[in-house]
């Protein structure tokens, strides 16, 4: 009999693990993308604080500005693109990411889209992104919504 009770305890156990451990998995990766979602809000925050503090910042157009706002542009354009590769690296594996964050990086990739297309500036950034951007901007697990009106605005 005490054979037959470990047993079961045994049997309760492995049952516990079997349900505990793929929970804990999928418990840690939504903590993982809450974490990185809030960041990405977080991040993007601060953007939206530049542009308030320096308007000019949300013209692309050099027309007006000075020497020093088009150095400031610059700087900022290449911060906000980088925040756009930032949400298409991690939204490919997360369609939650896609498509929370996928209408603010389409927004801002049109406002400063001229910036990225300029040779020197390309460059900076990895090759499937650049391909990806070239293709119309549709983030993986979005489907094919738009992309013609995308691909139009980039």
């Amino acid at each position: 009999t005490i054979i037959a009770i470990a047993n079961i305890f045994i049997a309760i156990g492995t049952l516990v693990l079997a349900i505990g451990i793929p929970y804990a998995i999928k418990s840690a990766g939504l903590e993982e993308r809450d974490t990185f979602y809030a960041t990405l809000d977080r991040t993007y925050f601060e953007i939206q604080k530049l542009v308030i503090e320096h308007p000019h910042l949300s013209q692309p157009n050099p027309t007006g500005k000075t020497h020093m706002e088009m150095i400031q542009y610059d700087a900022f354009a290449f911060a906000v693109w980088n925040f756009i590769e930032a949400i298409y690296d991690y939204s490919k594996g997360e369609k939650y990411l896609a498509e929370t964050w996928g209408c603010i990086l389409r927004h801002e990739a049109a406002v400063h889209g001229a910036w990225f297309m300029r040779p020197e500036n390309r460059k900076k950034f990895k090759a499937a992104f650049v391909e990806y951007i070239e293709r119309g901007g549709n983030l993986p697990g979005l489907g094919d919504r738009d992309s013609r009106s995308r691909a139009a605005t980039l």
